[in-house]
């Protein structure tokens, strides 16, 4: 009797706990897709309207989709709001975001130049590779 009150209560927390993490992965891309959606909006504004190099437009809508990316995903998607080792945090997510800039630029430019893939479908793929080594690190940074 005992043994399976234990065993009701284990699997009642693995249920409690599975269903935070799909939770919690639910907010990552929705936070990570608002940045994505902005990101995508800058970067086809600046390069069909504004006439920027597509490289150029792609840093910088990447720049603004990390800067949104981190503050949704700290604050909402991870529920961190501790605020004593948030400089940390933010050095931790800028390394990481930089790597991330660097080589979405890296490949975006072999996509586009040697690849001949569009521009637009070269960041659709570059966004699901990246976005799923993301949510492991980014877990990591804003783990409580």
């Amino acid at each position: 009797m005992l043994l399976r009150v234990i065993s009701d209560s284990f699997k009642k927390k693995e249920a409690i706990l599975k269903k935070q993490r799909f939770l919690e992965i639910v907010r990552f891309c929705i936070s990570g897709g608002i940045g994505v959606i902005l990101g995508y909006a800058t970067l086809y504004i600046l390069t069909e309207y504004v006439g920027l190099w597509y490289l150029l437009s792609s840093m910088t809508a990447c720049a603004l989709s990390y800067t949104i990316g981190f503050i949704m995903q700290k604050f909402w998607a991870f529920k961190n709001r501790d605020t004593k080792k948030i400089k940390r945090q933010i050095f931790l997510y800028l390394v990481i975001s930089v790597l991330f800039f660097v080589t979405n630029t890296g490949f975006m430019y072999v996509f586009v130049d040697y690849c001949h893939i569009q521009y637009i479908f070269s960041q659709i793929i570059l966004t699901i590779i990246l976005s799923i080594i993301s949510y492991i690190t980014t877990k990591k940074i804003f783990a409580h």
